[in-house]
């Protein structure tokens, strides 16, 4: 069905070792995240709730993009734009109280703008919800005692479900099988410096739309013909499918960290935007990829035409 080729996983290492950038976003850029200097459980809460809908943004044939302030956002960026605009207009409507009863109307009043609309604005006020009351009854409405509660592991080293990414599979928003919100959460607190972990070697990757796009083409993970049909998009892939194929990409990027010590979430960093600017689903950018030559969509048509596998139905990334 579909294979990780070790080879090619040290080749592009080799490659991205050499262009990863020399600073790190610290995510305090005050148009999409809480400024420097603000209260730790505010910071936390913004991230744990944001991050909870942070999955597709577009309807079917309408992008999420708008201006704001003179500037043109689309996607997760727009969502954050909005989530900031929120945040600084009324901290205390990220509070799980307040989030315990939002409704699908408050959360089209608050991230639809103009003529951009959020795609499933009743789940994401289901996921909210849901992540509030469990918020409230479990740690007493504070993410920094969720935090606390994980002693310092992502996963627990006693064979109990207690680190960070276990605990936080108590909430629907953070379910998914493949942990995509779950470690997309860990990269933002551990970056403004909330959360430090003693097992960090068991991070992986988030994998999302774009980091699977980006692995098939560049042939880290390859696909045999009869699975190739949910990469050209004739059909949508299974739930089960759905979760092979990630996983797959998951450990195929984690092996390409471990070649050259190289750190899962700076290399996150670079994939992500790598694939908004270049490794695009539509008319990719090939000509200015600084991968082309360990790519293997650059040499064959055939594999640049793949996308990233069709399953739309989601809330998982």
């Amino acid at each position: 069905m579909l294979w990780i080729d070790k080879r090619k996983c040290r080749e592009v290492a080799l490659k991205v070792e050499g262009i990863l950038p020399s600073s790190v976003d610290e995510f305090t850029d005050p148009r999409y995240y809480p400024p420097e200097g603000e209260d730790e459980e505010q910071v936390a809460r913004y991230f744990f709730f944001m991050v909870a809908i942070d999955h597709r943004t577009h309807l079917p044939g309408h992008e999420y993009k708008a201006v704001i302030d003179g500037q043109v956002h689309s996607g997760a960026d727009l969502l954050y734009r909005l989530g900031m605009k929120r945040y600084l207009e009324n901290r205390a409507f990220f509070s799980p109280e307040s989030m315990a009863n939002i409704t699908r109307e408050d959360v089209e009043e608050w991230l639809n703008v103009n003529e951009a609309k959020i795609r499933d604005p009743d789940v994401r006020a289901y996921l909210l919800r849901d992540a509030a009351v469990k918020l409230i009854k479990l740690y007493e409405g504070q993410v920094m005692e969720l935090i606390k509660a994980s002693s310092g592991y992502l996963y627990s080293p006693r064979g109990v479900k207690e680190g960070l990414i276990e605990r936080l599979k108590a909430f629907r928003a953070y379910e998914d099988p493949v942990e995509k919100k779950p470690f997309l959460l860990f990269k933002f607190l551990e970056r403004r410096g909330i959360v430090k972990v003693k097992d960090k070697d068991r991070a992986q990757i988030p994998v999302d739309n774009h980091l699977t796009r980006i692995a098939i083409r560049l042939g880290l993970v390859k696909v045999d013909e009869k699975l190739k049909e949910v990469f050209l998009w004739r059909r949508e892939a299974t739930w089960e499918e759905d979760i092979i194929i990630r996983l797959a990409v998951r450990r195929a990027y984690k092996r390409l960290s471990e070649e050259r010590k190289i750190d899962i979430m700076i290399l996150d960093d670079f994939l992500w935007s790598f694939g908004r600017r270049v490794c695009g689903a539509e008319k990719p950018r090939c000509n200015e990829c600084p991968l082309s030559d360990v790519c293997d969509a650059f040499h064959e048509e055939s594999t640049r035409m793949l996308k990233e596998h069709y399953y739309y139905d989601t809330w998982y990334y």
